[in-house]
């Protein structure tokens, strides 16, 4: 072989490993490396990972009623859901809490005019959720003293959280059970033992036995509600 024509071989092959470790090796081309970090960010990105669950927050008041003749009331809460679905996210506020309920202090009306009474009492919950079946509702128990100073169940009523969102107004209308007869109602007024529902949140919120249950329209309790929903729209509900 010609030594000038085996030098040029080699040099040639030089040539071209060179250029292989050069593009393809571990020095990448910039192109090549802004790509991939086009496409990092891309999938870091919030707006582009496709959510799991929905988030659901409402928050507002319990701000005044009336129920019938009564001066002097009490209104307890209790926030109901179905499904297994939904999971009540609990904060530092209400973290003994199994579910969100709470009771007010006894308000007396004022008005010489009217029988409204005014609690403005507050509430608050978080929900996390892949289905809408089961939207939670506002279940409400009025309670007062009889003629004797004990506390009686003065009337129920539930709404159901508005489904969008921002601020909203509601009206509860109240009922309370009637008895079965003139005589048990009578003794019940004396003994302090007056009709009323046992378990009411899960009684009003099932709606279960209503159909044999009589009941009596006796006042109204007005609800505010401030609700966020988030993630809604990724799963078409928005």
């Amino acid at each position: 072989m010609n030594t000038r024509n085996y030098k040029k071989d080699v040099s040639d092959q030089g040539s071209i490993k060179g250029q292989t470790n050069q593009n393809f090796g571990f020095s990448q081309p910039q192109q090549f490396q802004d790509g991939v970090s086009r496409i990092q960010e891309e999938m870091m990105d919030p707006r582009n990972i496709q959510p799991d669950s929905m988030f659901l927050n409402f928050s507002g008041v319990l701000e005044c009623g009336e129920c019938e003749d009564e001066e002097s009331l009490r209104i307890e809460y209790a926030v109901k859901y179905g499904g297994d679905d939904w999971t009540y996210l609990k904060t530092s506020n209400n973290a003994d809490d199994a579910e969100p309920s709470g009771i007010s202090q006894l308000s007396t009306s004022r008005n010489l005019h009217s029988r409204n009474i005014v609690w403005n009492f507050p509430f608050e919950c978080n929900f996390q959720t892949k289905n809408i079946f089961g939207w939670p509702q506002v279940v409400v128990r009025l309670s007062g003293p009889d003629f004797m100073g004990r506390s009686v169940a003065k009337g129920y009523g539930s709404v159901h959280v508005p489904t969008q969102p921002g601020y909203h107004e509601r009206i509860i209308r109240i009922f309370k059970p009637l008895p079965i007869s003139g005589f048990t109602g009578f003794l019940g007024y004396l003994l302090g033992n007056t009709a009323e529902l046992k378990n009411f949140d899960k009684v009003i919120s099932s709606g279960e036995g209503r159909e044999v249950t009589r009941v009596k329209s006796v006042g109204y309790v007005k609800v505010k509600f401030h609700v966020t929903l988030v993630n809604f729209d990724k799963f078409g509900y928005l």
